[in-house]
């Protein structure tokens, strides 16, 4: 699946979750390599960088902001497959 669809596929599960998922990429007003969505739930904030069956790979830029988000205290994953979205967003905010 492109990684457009499977974006597209995430914002609705995270919707039927209950979650707040927001897609700023490409907005202007990230930067390079931040993450796809940002997913948020009764005050917490997981980061999620998308990779569909494109075969990209991450991105020395992404692991910038993977480690940037890390020290902060924020996850951050790198997700491949709508199922590890769902299990990833049921672990990390307990639904």
């Amino acid at each position: 699946m492109r990684e457009t669809a499977f974006q597209a596929e995430c914002l609705r599960l995270a919707k039927r979750l209950g979650l707040l998922a927001v897609n700023i990429h490409g907005s202007g007003w990230s930067n390079k390599g931040f993450p796809d969505l940002l997913v948020f739930h009764a005050g917490r904030v997981v980061a999620v960088e998308l990779k569909g069956d494109s075969g990209y790979k991450v991105q020395p830029d992404q692991i910038v902001w993977r480690n940037r988000f890390l020290r902060q205290g924020i996850p951050h994953h790198v997700i491949d497959s709508i199922e590890l979205f769902e299990e990833t967003m049921r672990e990390e905010f307990d639904l």
